[in-house]
């Protein structure tokens, strides 16, 4: 572009990160999950800061205290306390580790494990291919919970074996997506193109073939983040995952579940946690893959 002193300007594009922002920024929904994930998460790495007491501590002389903002209340215990006098505020953001910091690790380390061996599945032919295929198909008729359930029967519920049975539930997921996904791509015509040009396997895959399966895999992981998510609380709910005293927010309900009527206060605050986290995430994904697929059709 020129201007009236003779000086030439270069356009620069914006780039496809900042073009998918703009287009996810452009719904005011989206922004909204958005930023509530991020508080929540920000809370739960600053929960030794934010939190006014320790998890643990009981304060026996202010047993079933009910909220702040009841007539019977007190300020030092915004959301009241429990049957055992622990403070429900501190207890919940603690509790957003495991609720919320653990699920994250084991959906990393699925979707790693699972798209590695998805992508080589999918570049794959033959029997190799196909019987993975049908391996898959037979796991996911089974519910998540339920592969969950069997393998923290087996061996015992403790917080590390809830972290390796939703890891290993996750990994068949992300295999199967990413699997169905490159196999897809390999078809169009620009990867036949690479590969007639000399294009090595690894250089298809990582240059051409993945740039173009992103949304699925942003759509995958916010589906197991999801899932890890919901399957912690209920094997915590069942008594089957993370142990007492721990303030996991799944354990925490079905702890409440029993004094229900003289503290439904203590149901509030981790019910509530839980669905804001789990809505953020899934309108988040969804949103983010609905931005990813009109940046791809306008490239």
């Amino acid at each position: 572009m020129k201007t009236k002193h003779g000086i030439y300007y270069q356009f620069k594009a914006p780039s496809p990160l900042l073009m998918i922002w703009r287009e996810f920024h452009a719904n005011p929904i989206s922004v909204a999950a958005y930023y509530l994930l991020a508080v929540i998460v920000l809370a739960m790495l600053l929960a030794p800061i934010l939190a006014p007491y320790s998890p643990e501590w009981q304060f026996t002389d202010v047993i079933y205290l009910p909220p702040a903002w009841h007539p019977e209340g007190e300020m030092r215990f915004v959301f009241g306390t429990d049957d055992l006098g622990r403070d429900i505020l501190s207890r919940v953001l603690y509790g957003a580790w495991y609720s919320l910091g653990y699920p994250l690790i084991a959906t990393f380390i699925a979707a790693f494990i699972g798209t590695t061996i998805g992508a080589w599945a999918g570049m794959s032919r033959g029997v190799q291919s196909s019987t993975l295929t049908h391996f898959l198909d037979v796991v996911l008729t089974i519910p998540s919970l339920l592969l969950a359930l069997v393998i923290v029967a087996i061996f015992g519920p403790s917080l590390h074996t809830v972290m390796i049975a939703i890891t290993l539930v996750l990994i068949p997921q992300f295999i199967h997506s990413v699997q169905n996904a490159v196999y897809t791509q390999r078809a169009k015509e620009y990867v036949i193109a690479a590969r007639l040009n000399g294009c090595s396997r690894s250089y298809i895959l990582r240059r051409v073939i993945f740039p173009n399966i992103t949304s699925v895999i942003v759509v995958q992981l916010t589906f197991a983040l999801s899932t890890a998510i919901l399957d912690i609380a209920a094997l915590g709910f069942l008594g089957l995952g993370v142990q007492s005293p721990a303030p996991e927010w799944g354990t925490m309900l079905a702890r409440s579940l029993d004094h229900m009527y003289l503290n439904p206060w203590s149901m509030l605050l981790p019910g509530l946690m839980l669905f804001v986290t789990v809505l953020s995430i899934n309108i988040l994904g969804d949103n983010l893959h609905r931005a990813i697929q009109q940046q791809e059709r306008l490239s």
